[in-house]
């Protein structure tokens, strides 16, 4: 049924200034007439906006009320209210359609219509429709186009507009006929028939051939003297010259006009007064095929005149829709469920009329399990405000409507408001403040339902506090035994004590800083609030003496309630003020940490990027380096040759650098905390020889257990050749282990590399090569090559030797570098220098000790 409201309450919920903000949206001149503006066919868009403000007004004029706010229906004035609950969700359904659609992108429907019943009116009548009108309904033709145009392709996101836009008939020849008639400027085309363009043809020609003789009138010196100015021009349709009234006698012709002064007469020459009338019949002639193109195409537009105003309804519609849509965005709006239990739930509800920015929100419930809610608190605190937000979402959902509030949002249909707000004293009816009250409630009372939704402002003031207080809990334990449902406002502390001892009834209470006097206007369902009248007082500027007087007397046992209500307040605030610190607090540690674990998981994975790269390219140049090596030692092996000595340079130089990436590899290796991986089937690290420094020779022990000496070192693809017994094995390098020394299970202690070409001497020691004493250096770590260099040292002092020769290789070079260091710093070492090409070149140094 549809929903039952008097004008009286409507401008109470202030919902007039609702529909102004929606009729804002409206870009139809018909959506804007469904919602109360005066249907003018002379209106445009600045006139529409023009009577917002006189909303209220308009919505009274529409409304039927009498003295004793006789009940109306709203779809009287306002057809866009919807009287069951299907089509309010069809509603709904239509408005969260077109908000897709705008938040998608969509253009919005065309604007600048005017409204054409006057138009309509006039073609139906016979009339000639004037140019200008045809343009507008042209207008208003492209733009049902576009509406139907746009649904139809979108008719995927939007089902129900997209149905409602297949309603609109075609009118494109209509379209294609007024568009071919008239130019942008509202003239008649020439190409409309062929008898306009020769008319007109006719017309300029003429036109053209008077104004040159007029022209040679200008320069005839017999004339030019008598004229005021060098131009001729019109009058009554008829060109002239401008000629002096002293000079009248010098041009022969009718005069048509003459200036306000009367020095200058406009005189048509009798020369060309028949060309002036041939110019006018040809005008004449015109003028008649354009009247003849524009009566035929008013009565086309006349035979199509109720199905443009049905389509025209039909856009209206569509605009409507997406006018919810351009307010639901505008309030930051939802859509609410709705249902016929009498459920209103509404998480972070505001007002729609307060700006977003600057509204509080706050959670309202009412209907489950509760069917009466009281609020309490200070004046100004918000109480009204929260009940009238209540009462427009109910109305605002049968117009298909979204609600101010939170997702999850529910506003079930009833089908009666009614409130009691604000002060109804009515002098000529001889009613009190308090009598008008009652006179509303009695009424109220009478019709209440299940279906009914009750908003109470100060239910019982304006009598005795005690009779009032009981008169209001009567009246809302009536309501609630009638299944109602209700909201009141009250500062009795008798009706805050219902929700005790009735479940029917529930306590809400408006926040008031305890600290700054102000109302913070948070809504806290569960809970009475106190008036705090004397804050109020004192922010209003009421005298000290006269607050203290107050407390006094609040200390009496009757005003104990008020007392705890107002410390249970103030303990209520505090707390809730350290919780939302302790929540920020907490949201901001959680916002550091997650910051510092996405920085930490960039620097992580960034290393572990770098690292790869850098171990990628070390593995690299060591197969590189290996399999130089590897070839070296194969060539040496084929060719043979006792005297290689450019070999075992190139192979003493390969072998050193692959030394030298190696240990790159493992500092980097060590520095990055990331171990070399081993492949399936390899040793555990332990167990690995170390090939810097094995030589072929070495024992080793194959898989298997079998004992074989090494026979290569390892090839560019990691595979070493090893002897057992008299048969020769490849094998993989990572699966050959180093044979026991010193008892079963002992790892060979590290050993000096295999002699190399380079150098001469043979023993792992250092040798006597003359009066030199010959150390070899390579493969050597550079600490343990220090170490291993004082050492020499110190056994050339004792040999009483002249000097040293240190073979440390080629290699990077930081071996070299290391060595020398040392030995320029040693007080032992008189000098040094790299040797000859003879010598060993820059892979020795030549030390000479101090005498």
């Amino acid at each position: 049924m549809p929903i039952r409201v008097t004008q009286k309450t409507l401008e109470s919920l202030e919902w007039p200034q609702i529909i102004a903000r929606l009729r804002n949206h409206c870009r139809t001149p018909l959506a804007r007439q469904r919602l109360g503006a005066r249907s003018d066919s002379g209106d445009s868009d600045d006139s529409d906006r023009a009577e917002i403000d006189d909303a209220p007004q308009t919505h009274s004029a529409r409304a039927r009320e009498d003295s004793s706010s006789t009940v109306v229906e709203l779809a009287c004035a306002l057809p866009e209210l919807e009287q069951g609950l299907s089509g309010t969700r069809e509603r709904l359904g239509e408005t969260r359609e077109a908000l897709a659609l705008l938040e998608g992108g969509a253009p919005p429907l065309a604007g600048g219509l005017v409204d054409l019943s006057g138009v309509f009116r006039r073609a139906t009548l016979g009339g000639v429709l004037a140019p200008e009108q045809l343009r507008d309904l042209l207008s208003s033709l492209e733009a049902l186009t576009s509406a139907t145009r746009l649904l139809a392709q979108r008719a995927d996101e939007a089902p129900r507009l997209a149905a409602l836009a297949e309603l609109v008939e075609d009118h494109r020849e209509l379209t294609r006929r007024i568009d071919g008639t008239l130019d942008p400027s509202g003239e008649v085309r020439d190409s409309a028939s062929a008898e306009l363009a020769r008319a007109r043809r006719e017309a300029k020609g003429l036109a053209a051939d008077l104004q040159r003789r007029l022209s040679r009138y200008l320069q005839d010196p017999n004339v030019s003297p008598g004229l005021s100015d060098d131009y001729y021009t019109v009058r009554n349709d008829r060109y002239v010259l401008p000629v002096r009234a002293d000079a009248r006698g010098r041009v022969r012709g009718i005069v048509h006009d003459a200036s306000r002064s009367g020095t200058t007469l406009f005189v048509e020459p009798e020369a060309v007064v028949e060309l002036n009338n041939r110019l006018k019949q040809a005008e004449l002639g015109v003028a008649r095929e354009v009247e003849r193109i524009l009566r035929a195409l008013s009565a086309a537009v006349a035979a199509a005149v109720p199905l443009l105003e049905a389509d025209l309804r039909t856009l209206a519609t569509l605009d409507l829709a997406f006018a919810r849509a351009r307010l639901a965005q505008e309030m930051e709006a939802v859509e609410p469920e709705v249902g016929r239990d009498g459920v209103f739930d509404l998480p972070q509800l505001r007002h729609p009329l307060l700006p977003v920015d600057e509204a509080v929100a706050n959670d309202l419930c009412l209907g489950d399990p509760h069917t009466v809610l009281v609020i309490s608190g200070p004046n100004g605190g918000g109480k009204t405000v929260a009940m009238k937000a209540v009462g427009l979402a109910a109305v605002m959902v049968r117009m298909g409507l979204f609600v101010p509030a939170a997702p999850g949002a529910r506003v079930d249909l009833i089908d009666d408001v009614q409130v009691d707000i604000g002060d109804g004293q009515d002098i000529r009816e001889s009613l009190s403040t308090f009598s008008a009250h009652m006179q509303n409630l009695a009424g109220i009372v009478d019709r209440a339902s299940p279906h009914s939704l009750v908003l109470l402002d100060e239910l019982g003031v304006g009598t005795d506090p005690s009779e009032g207080a009981a008169l209001a809990q009567a009246v809302l334990e009536k309501l609630a035994d009638e299944g109602g449902r209700v909201i009141t406002t009250t500062h009795y502390n008798l009706l805050k004590e219902m929700a005790d001892a009735d479940t029917r009834f529930c306590n809400a209470s408006v926040e008031f800083d305890p600290e700054t006097l102000v109302p913070t206007y948070r809504l806290h369902v569960g809970s009475p609030g106190v008036s705090s009248a004397t804050a109020v007082a004192a922010r209003m500027g009421m005298p000290g003496d006269v607050l203290e007087r107050t407390n006094a007397l609040l200390q009496r046992e009757d005003r104990q309630l008020d007392r705890m209500l107002s410390e249970l307040a103030a303990s209520r605030a505090a707390l809730e003020k350290e919780q939302r610190a302790a929540a920020q607090v907490r949201s901001e540690g959680e916002t550091a940490r997650d910051e510092y674990r996405v920085k930490l998981e960039r620097l992580q994975e960034r290393r572990d990027k770098l690292f790869h790269g850098m171990r990628a390219d070390l593995d690299a140049a060591f197969k590189e380096a290996h399999g130089r090596v590897a070839k070296v030692i194969r060539d040496l092996q084929r060719s043979g040759a006792p005297d290689s000595r450019s070999g075992a340079r190139e192979a003493a130089r390969a072998r050193e650098q692959l030394l030298a990436l190696e240990e790159g590899a493992d500092r980097a290796r060590e520095a990055a905390g990331i171990a070399a991986a081993a492949e399936p089937g390899t040793l555990p690290a332990r167990d690995r020889i170390d090939w810097r420094h094995v030589a072929p020779g070495d024992p080793v022990i194959v898989p298997g257990g079998a004992s074989g000496v090494l026979a290569s070192l390892p090839d560019r693809r990691g595979r070493v050749g090893v002897r057992v017994g008299s048969a020769k094995l490849v094998v993989e390098a990572d699966r050959v282990r180093a044979a026991p020394q010193g008892g079963a299970g002992a790892r060979p202690e590290p050993r000096q590399r295999a002699p190399q070409p380079e150098a001469d001497g043979e023993d792992e020691e250092a040798t006597l090569t003359g009066d030199l004493l010959e150390v070899d250096l390579r493969g050597m770590r550079v600490e343990e090559a220090l170490d291993r260099l004082a050492q020499a040292i110190d056994d050339a002092l004792r040999r009483a030797g002249h000097g040293l020769r240190i073979i440390h290789g080629f290699g990077t070079g930081a071996l070299r570098s290391a060595v020398r260091e040392h030995l320029s710093a040693s007080p032992l070492i008189e000098n040094h220098r790299p040797g000859e090409r003879n010598e060993g070149g820059d892979g020795v140094t030549l030390a000479t000790l101090r005498p």
